[in-house]
């Protein structure tokens, strides 16, 4: 027997049941932690391969919306032009309620003027454009109007507010205002366009100081409201409450009136519907001018706010504007100065007469002492200077004239104390 192959045979077999119990084991704790980092570094290649994947799915995606968007936009815009329309209106010169209340209601419009010449050419791109943006951004609507047109008065729109009589035309009204003209040469920005209206929407609180500005700013209006105050303290809190409602309330001619200056004089119909307010307060009044007749006269309308609140002041300025619930006034509104009262001047008193002043008295030359003898003439001539008299006649001149000073210093009082 060949024990050398037999051990051969013997180490063969054991060298394999060590392999066997080493994949059974799964390796040593440093071949298992090998493969852990191998493993997740092949996770960590396969997600970083997944995001670049994603993000150029992404990107490409993009790149078609892009190359698209151009076509797709104008798809949209079209179809919302069909359905919604271009945002401009037609107007007609023949329409007269329409016409009036797009000229004198106070909202906000721009017009476009067209003619029979220039009624088939293109409206210009910045208002096509910007139509529905200055609706919802400043609530002017854009219309279309053949201005030369003769409407139910007679007179065209332009000869009735003295505007171009032929193109090209267009101006904004607005606030109950006249016409603002605005040219559209040059202009091809819509923001430029926006920046250009916005100073003719502009809504302010006009102070009364002159009658020609009662009569332009009030008066003469569709739609006045006249604060009244005696104190800047009165008004500010009435202008607190009516100023918010202001833009919804375009076509009210807002104005102070100060009473401790001015006097309004109205009929004892609506006076009838002031209120006396405890502690003082403004007096908020809606003046209104009607139509009344063909003739073209007008008549007055009005009506005093009674309750000084949010509520009630927004009420009461849509009724205004809408000349409902008001009562008619028998004397067109006036006002005037008040009358000064005149200042009570105390007479001044007379002057005291000036006490006279007595002559003055010459003071006497002292007697030299005189250590010689002289002859009798030198000592009698010596005498004689010695001494001086004062001439009677003079004193009594001067008195007089003292007198006669004194008569007329009085006399020129008594005539300041008469005038």
């Amino acid at each position: 027997m060949d024990f050398a192959k037999l051990h051969e045979t013997i180490e063969k077999g054991k060298k394999k049941v060590s392999e066997q119990a080493s994949d059974w084991k799964g390796g040593s704790h440093k071949e298992r932690a090998q493969a852990a980092k191998e493993m997740k570094r092949k996770k960590e290649t396969v997600r970083q391969q997944e995001k670049v994947s994603w993000k150029k799915r992404a990107g490409g995606a993009c790149a078609i919306i892009f190359l698209c968007g151009v076509g797709l936009f104008q798809f949209l815009s079209s179809v919302a032009t069909l359905f919604m329309g271009s945002g401009i209106a037609t107007l007609e010169a023949g329409d007269t309620s329409s016409l009036k209340q797009v000229l004198f209601a106070g909202d906000p419009w721009f017009i476009y003027c067209i003619n029979n010449d220039t009624r088939s050419y293109k409206i210009p791109d910045v208002l096509s454009e910007s139509a529905w943006a200055l609706k919802r951004r400043l609530g002017l609507r854009v219309g279309i109007l053949d201005c030369w047109e003769q409407t139910q008065s007679g007179r065209s729109v332009a000869q009735r507010f003295k505007l171009n009589l032929k193109p090209p035309l267009s101006f904004v009204v607005a606030n109950g205002n006249n016409p603002r003209v605005l040219n559209l040469a040059g202009i091809s920005d819509p923001e430029i366009f926006e920046k250009r209206i916005k100073p003719a929407l502009a809504l302010q609180i006009y102070r009364i100081d002159t009658l020609k500005k009662w009569s332009f700013l009030c008066t003469s209006r569709r739609a006045c409201v006249v604060i009244g105050h005696k104190h800047n303290a009165q008004r500010d809190t009435a202008l607190n409450v009516l100023k918010p409602l202001q833009d919804s309330n375009r076509g009210v001619k807002m104005v102070t009136l100060d009473t401790s200056f001015w006097q309004l004089k109205l009929g004892p119909e609506v006076m009838t519907t002031r209120t006396v307010k405890e502690g003082g307060g403004a007096d908020v009044l809606c003046l209104a001018r009607e139509d009344s007749g063909s003739g073209g006269n007008t008549s007055h309308v009005g009506r005093f706010l009674q309750s000084l609140d949010s509520s009630s002041a927004s009420t009461f300025l849509s009724a205004c504007v809408q000349q409902a619930d008001l009562v008619k006034l028998s004397v067109a509104p006036q006002i005037k100065a008040r009358p000064s009262k005149a200042k009570k001047v105390s007479p001044p008193s007379p002057p005291r007469p000036r006490p006279r002043e007595k002559p003055k008295e010459v003071p006497k030359a002292k007697a030299s002492k005189v250590d010689y003898v002289g002859s009798r003439e030198k000592m009698e001539n010596e005498e004689e200077a010695l001494f001086e008299s004062i001439d009677e006649q003079e004193s009594e001149g001067e008195e007089s004239s003292e007198g006669t000073e004194d008569s007329e210093e009085t006399d020129e009082a008594d005539d300041e104390v008469e005038l």
